[in-house]
């Protein structure tokens, strides 16, 4: 039994942390308890036994938004502790390798923050810088800097900040969980692609964008903090003429296949990677439920899907070898969930 967590936007009293169970040979997944929460917890991750959490504001409160961190242990979530920000609301975050800095994407404000980490408490804020820029957008999703994502670089040389609404990767340097933009490498991205989430390949050699607006995925060499563009692919098929964003995008542990969700579209796109060029090639689309928002991809064998317009986590089975990505029968109900973690 694989125990995994999903944050949830539902109304009232059904907004939270949902731990959750999953069997592997049954495909079941079962809801183990619900932890309520003040705010929308907007994204997770798990780092060294903990799980931290980035709340965007549900009321626009003063003390409102922020983070918080839980100690993992066995089936059980152990508050440490919240750390209010002035009602920021936050979409994504990271730690990094030392385990003593976490850093977070504000997206309503524009802005990177990095945060003090002590045994898995969040003590302090250490800095927060504010971003600039705007972009074309007409459904004005692009009228101020918007950070929806935050990340490591595989040389632990910079931190990058992914900017929606700037169009722009912004590179930072950093000591002591101190950042200091250097425009020398910011990445800009064509005006008007909503960039939202960007990973690296395994071996660091290979940068994968994936853009919210132009509903494409951007594929980058990488060399010590300078991105060279080598392919730029859709993610939904050229016919479509609905409306659809595209939201995240993950590698599995081999690194042989990447995948992207669709919300709109409403499905899972698998593209088979080139580890020696970077290059990917679509494989097919498979359709989800309604809004496919976040998945997790488990053992390179299973995705968990969070259907956050259908209320519902769907399991998909994946088959590397024969490149079989299917969608199961086996769902279970979550109020508009958001964001799947695990150890």
């Amino acid at each position: 039994m694989k125990v995994f967590y999903v944050s949830s936007y539902g109304k009232h009293h059904d907004k939270g942390i949902y731990i959750m169970k999953f069997d592997k040979e049954t495909l079941e997944m079962k809801r183990i308890q619900q932890i309520e929460t003040q705010d929308y917890p907007s994204y997770m991750i798990c780092d060294d036994h903990t799980l931290y959490v980035a709340y965007k504001n549900a009321n626009s409160h003063s003390h409102g938004g922020g983070l918080g961190s839980f100690s993992i242990y066995k089936d059980e979530l152990i508050l440490n502790n919240n750390y209010h920000s002035s009602g920021r609301s936050y979409t994504h975050l990271c730690v990094d390798q030392s385990h003593r800095y976490l850093f977070a994407a504000n997206y309503h404000v524009g802005a990177t923050a990095s945060y003090q980490l002590e045994n898995g408490i969040i003590t302090q804020k250490i800095c927060a810088v504010h971003h600039t820029g705007l972009g074309p957008d007409l459904l004005k999703r692009q009228t101020s800097p918007h950070v929806h994502y935050v990340g490591i670089t595989p040389d632990q040389q910079f931190v990058y900040a992914v900017d929606l609404g700037a169009d722009k990767v912004v590179m930072y340097r950093y000591s002591q969980g101190v950042l200091l933009e250097d425009p020398d490498y910011t990445l800009n991205i064509v005006p008007g692609s909503g960039p939202r989430h960007m990973i690296f390949s395994k071996d660091g050699r290979f940068a994968y964008l994936v853009n919210e607006i132009a509903n494409n995925i951007m594929v980058f060499k990488y060399l010590q903090g300078h991105f060279q563009l080598i392919q730029a692919i859709h993610c939904i098929p050229r016919h479509f003429k609905g409306f659809s964003s595209a939201a995240a995008i993950r590698l599995t542990q081999s690194g042989n296949h990447l995948f992207v969700s669709n919300r709109g579209h409403d499905s899972i796109a698998m593209y088979r990677v080139n580890k020696e060029s970077g290059k990917i090639s679509l494989l097919y689309m498979v359709h989800t439920g309604k809004e496919p928002r976040d998945f997790q991809i488990l053992d390179d064998q299973y995705l968990i899907v969070a259907c956050q317009g259908s209320n519902l986590l769907q399991i998909m089975t994946l088959n590397e070898d024969t490149e079989e990505l299917v969608l199961t029968d086996s769902t279970v109900e979550i109020p508009a969930p958001v964001c799947i973690a695990f150890e």
